[in-house]
C-alpha cells in the first residue's frame, strides 16, 4: 500500500479517483478495529467526483484516501473529540487546516477516527464510542488488544490497510505509541511545523499535529503537503533544516534503558547496529521533563475543560473525568516551574544533538497489551500501564523536536515493536534520510489486507 502508487495510478489514468475511493470507503465500513466514528461517503464521493472530471494538472496526493482523528474540525460534523461532553456542539464551519492542505494536493477524506476521550490517554478506551483493538490483536485476548492512543482509530486504519494515510494529534506520545503498537510509520513533527488550526485544544503548549503512513516515503510525501506556514495558528514555524553531512548517531541510556520487553530492547539494539550507532548519551533530565509534562498536560487540559466540567461533568467518562478536574486545580506555581524545566531539558537535549544528529530511543516499553488491563508487567516491572506505555515519548514531549516512529514485528510476541528517531528542531530531513535506512533493513510492519493492491 503506498501513496505514491496511488497517485501514479490516478495521475496515470489506470484508475480514477472515483474507484480508488470506493475501495476505501468498503474497507473502512468493513472495520473490524471499532477505529471508524464516522463514515464520510457523500463528501468523499463528490471530492472524488471534482478531481476526476478536472484532470491534470494532478497534485502530489491525487486521489490518495485519507482519514482525521474526530479531533479535527471538518466542515458539517460535530468535532466530538471522542466525548458525550461535545454532543450538543454546533457542527464544524470549516476543515481543519491540515484537512485542507491534504486536499489541496489531491488527497480526499473519506472517515473521522475513534480515540481516547478529549486525546487523554494511551490506550486506545473511549466510554462513548468504544475501545479500539489493535487489527494486530482482535483475536489475542478476549478484550483484543490495545492499538494505542490516544490517535488509536487512525493509526488502526492505516495498520489494518484500510487507508494508507491517516491524520492524528500528540500532545505526549498519541501518534508515537500507536504507531508502535499498531505497527505503522508515526510522525511528530517539530512543534509548530504543522498547523494545529481546526483541532480541538487539549494542552495547547504541547499540542502536535501528527501522521501515520505505512511507510517511510509516504510520511515524507505527507509531510511535504502539510508543511505550510499558517498565521492563523500562534505557534505557526517555519524554516527546514537541510541534510548538510552524513548524520551522526547515538543511542540514548539513562532512563530510556528500562524496563524493556525482549523485543523491545533487541529492536532498539538492531536499529543502532544498522545506523552505526555506538555511542551512548544521556538525556538526565528526561524523568524531571515526563513529570513537567504531567504538570503541564493535566493543568493545561483542567482549564481548557473547567467550565464544562462544571456544567455536566456526567458526561465525560471516568478516565478523564477526575484528572481534568484535578488538573484545574494545579498551582501556578507549579506549572511555571514545569516550564522552567522545560527550558532546561529543551537546552539539554540541544546539547547532545550537537553530538549527534539522530537519537535513538525505545518508542514503547512492551507491545501491545490487552484492552481494560490497569497493571502489566514488563521485564520484571510491573507498570500502571495506561500511563507506562508512553514513558519513553512522553520524557520527550517538552522539548519539541521531530520524532519519527518506525516498527517491526518482535520475535518472541509476533506483535509490533517500535523504535524513536529523534532530530533537532526542523531538522525532518535527517529524520526521513535516517528512517529509510531502517526501513529498508527491514523495519516495517506490512499493512494486514492489500486493498488497493491493484494500483
Amino acid at each position: 500500500m503506498s501513496i505514491q502508487k496511488i497517485a501514479d495510478a490516478v495521475k496515470m489514468g489506470r484508475k480514477t479517483a472515483a474507484e480508488v475511493v470506493e475501495q476505501a470507503l468498503s474497507a473502512c465500513a468493513a472495520d473490524s478495529c471499532n477505529a471508524v466514528t464516522d463514515l464520510l461517503a457523500d463528501r468523499a464521493r463528490h471530492r472524488a467526483a471534482e478531481l476526476d472530471a478536472a484532470g491534470a494538472p494532478w497534485g502530489s496526493l491525487a486521489g490518495v484516501p485519507f482519514v482525521v482523528k474526530n479531533i479535527f474540525d471538518v466542515e458539517g460534523v460535530v468535532t466530538r473529540a471522542g466525548s458525550a461532553a461535545t454532543d450538543g456542539d454546533a457542527p464544524a464551519k470549516r476543515d481543519a487546516f491540515a484537512i485542507r492542505a491534504l486536499e489541496a494536493a489531491g488527497a480526499i477524506l473519506v472517515a473521522t477516527t475513534n480515540m481516547d476521550e478529549f486525546a487523554y490517554g494511551f490506550s486506545g478506551e473511549n466510554a462513548h464510542d468504544g475501545d479500539t483493538v489493535n487489527p494486530r490483536g482482535v483475536d489475542v485476548a478476549a478484550s483484543g488488544l490495545s492499538a494505542g492512543g490516544s490517535s488509536s482509530g487512525s493509526a488502526a486504519l492505516v495498520a489494518s490497510g484500510a487507508v494508507p494515510l491517516a491524520l492524528g494529534t500528540d500532545t505526549n506520545g498519541s501518534a508515537r505509541v500507536p504507531a508502535a503498537l499498531s505497527g505503522a510509520v508515526g510522525l511528530k513533527p517539530t512543534y509548530g511545523r504543522v498547523s494545529r488550526q481546526g483541532v480541538y485544544p487539549f494542552a495547547p503548549s504541547l499540542d502536535h499535529v501528527g501522521l501515520f503512513t505505512a511507510n517511510v516515503t509516504d510520511a515524507k510525501l505527507a509531510f511535504d503537503a502539510l508543511d505550510q506556514f499558517d498565521d492563523a495558528d500562534p505557534i505557526a514555524a517555519s524554516g527546514a533544516i537541510e541534510k548538510t553531512r552524513a548524520p551522526r548517531y547515538a543511542r540514548l541510556g539513562g532512563w530510556f534503558e528500562g524496563p524493556l520487553h525482549e523485543d523491545v530492547a533487541s529492536a532498539v539494539q538492531d536499529a543502532c547496529a544498522i545506523l552505526g550507532a555506538k555511542a551512548e548519551l544521556t538525556f538526565d533530565l528526561a524523568e524531571e521533563a515526563r513529570a513537567a509534562s504531567f504538570i503541564l498536560t493535566t493543568a493545561e487540559g483542567g482549564r481548557t475543560h473547567l467550565r464544562r466540567l462544571s456544567r455536566c461533568p456526567e458526561r465525560y467518562g471516568a478516565l478523564v473525568r477526575h484528572r481534568l478536574t484535578a488538573g484545574a486545580m494545579v498551582p501556578a506555581a507549579w506549572t511555571l516551574q514545569a516550564q522552567r524545566l522545560r527550558r532546561m531539558a529543551s537546552d539539554q537535549l540541544a546539547e547532545l544533538h550537537t553530538s549527534a544528529d539522530i537519537l535513538i530511543a525505545p518508542a514503547t516499553p512492551c507491545p501491545a497489551f490487552p484492552l481494560g488491563v490497569a497493571d502489566w508487567e514488563v521485564d520484571g516491572v510491573t507498570l500502571p500501564i495506561r500511563l507506562g506505555i508512553g514513558m519513553f515519548t512522553q520524557a520527550l514531549t517538552l522539548t519539541g523536536v521531530p520524532i519519527i516512529v518506525l516498527s517491526r514485528l518482535g520475535a518472541a510476541s509476533g506483535l509490533p515493536v517500535g523504535v524513536q528517531l529523534i532530530a533537532a528542531p526542523h531538522a525532518e530531513a535527517n529524520l526521513f534520510g535516517a528512517a529509510l535506512q531502517l526501513e529498508e533493513a527491514g523495519f516495517r510492519v506490512a499493512p494486514i489486507t492489500e486493498v488497493f493492491a491493484d494500483v
